[in-house]
């Protein structure tokens, strides 16, 4: 038996393109961390809203301070202390000074904060300043961190944990954020046991199933693991068909080569229309991966047959799967690093056969020279590799390989 039809990665990836965001929900904002917003979001104030002191000083006119030095120090009234979490009930002057702490509001007359490593208080009404300091020195001014009206994020935008903050502090505590893509893993294979039992001989350990629902979790999806499925046709087109109904995305685990006990074909063409669209990739590792579109309730669900060994059922994963579950996800890239990858230097020389695309596996190490990117080679049955690497190097369909010292770009893990 044949493959289907080898296509090119990019024709592969082509059949996983343009699926639409999922629908959206409302969340507190200081929950949604790792969910991608379905909306911009403003700031509906200036940030701060009032003058604010970035340092423990005095504040002052800067005019005041002008040709301060230790030989020749400038000498303040010291007028007042600035309250925390009040306004000061008092102005600074020509010739004043007003002691304050780091968050403090800069009272009115004052346009600068002295460190206060930089003055001496000879006694409790008089200042003496070391040092000139210019004008909005050491203040945050209002709307310097955000105005009122400033996009804060966009569309697309996945929440981190600084994002989160940047909300609470001009008081967004809601956000509307795309559902998370379920997906659902099937691992097939009679020769699979869990991994709290002992395999005896000819069996193995599951390792697809907690790996790729790992990869899942941190592509921003939910997981939905089913127990190992048997080599038995009947068995993989129902639990299929079951999964189908749920996911927005359903991944099988095994059953994509040629043997003669693979089934995932035949199932996932049970399923409907369009069926299986790319049976074999020219690629390594993965060459056998499965993909198939199905549509239900006017929605188009992914099926992907992925390789039963784990270097090739991750890789596919990080290069084919992760970019569907993002899509819909409503996900927009944010950096050249995480479209691009991050630029390195090849340590050594990694041959490649012409006609198909190689994925390498790396691992970076920075040196005096910058930063090189070390191939680690293996059988895609060796999980270790993947635990060692940083990430992993395209090596192009046309090339017979890649020279040490040359320029590469690492897409990271």
């Amino acid at each position: 038996m044949e493959f289907f039809k080898v296509v090119s990665p990019e024709e592969a990836k082509e059949a996983l393109r343009g699926f639409r965001a999922l629908g959206t929900e409302r969340l507190s904002s200081f929950g949604a961390a790792g969910r991608v917003l379905a909306e911009d979001v403003h700031s509906p104030v200036d940030l701060p809203d009032f003058p604010r002191a970035t340092m423990d000083g005095y504040a002052l006119k800067a005019a005041d301070s002008f040709g301060a030095s230790e030989a020749i120090p400038a000498y303040l009234d010291v007028v007042g202390q600035v309250p925390m979490g009040a306004a000061p009930d008092f102005s600074v002057g020509r010739g004043e000074a007003a002691r304050i702490l780091t968050g403090g509001m800069v009272p009115e007359g004052a346009d600068a904060v002295v460190m206060e490593e930089f003055t001496t208080a000879p006694d409790p009404e008089t200042l003496e300043v070391r040092r000139p300091a210019a004008v909005g020195e050491n203040v945050l001014g209002v709307g310097d961190d955000l105005k009122k009206d400033e996009l804060i994020l966009g569309a697309g935008a996945r929440l981190r944990s600084q994002d989160v903050g940047a909300l609470a502090g001009v008081g967004v505590t809601s956000v509307e954020v795309h559902r998370r893509p379920r997906v659902a893993i099937l691992p097939t294979g009679d020769e699979l046991v869990d991994p709290r039992e002992t395999p005896r001989a000819g069996q193995v350990r599951d390792i697809n199933r907690f790996s790729l629902a790992a990869g899942v979790l941190e592509a921003g999806g939910e997981p939905e693991t089913e127990d190992i499925l048997p080599d038995d046709l009947a068995v993989i087109k129902e639990r299929l068909e079951q999964a189908i109904r749920h996911a927005d995305v359903v991944l099988i685990s095994g059953g994509s080569s040629m043997g003669l006990r693979d089934y995932t074909v035949e199932a996932i063409d049970s399923l409907g229309e369009p069926g299986v669209l790319v049976h074999g990739i020219s690629i390594k590792p993965g060459k056998p991966t499965i993909i198939g579109r199905i549509e239900r309730d006017g929605e188009d669900k992914a099926v992907i047959g992925i390789p039963g060994h784990p270097v090739s059922a991750l890789m596919i994963f990080h290069a084919f799967v992760r970019p569907v579950i993002r899509q819909l996800s409503g996900e927009v890239a944010r950096t050249d690093v995480e479209r691009e990858g991050l630029a390195a230097t090849l340590s050594r020389n990694v041959a490649s056969a012409p006609g198909r695309e190689d994925l390498v596996r790396v691992a970076l190490e920075e040196d005096e020279n910058g930063r090189l990117a070390h191939p680690l080679m293996g059988n895609s049955a060796m999980i270790s590799t993947m635990t060692k690497a940083d990430g992993y190097i395209v090596i192009p369909l046309e090339a017979e390989g890649l020279r040490e010292g040359a320029q590469v770009r690492v897409h990271l893990y």
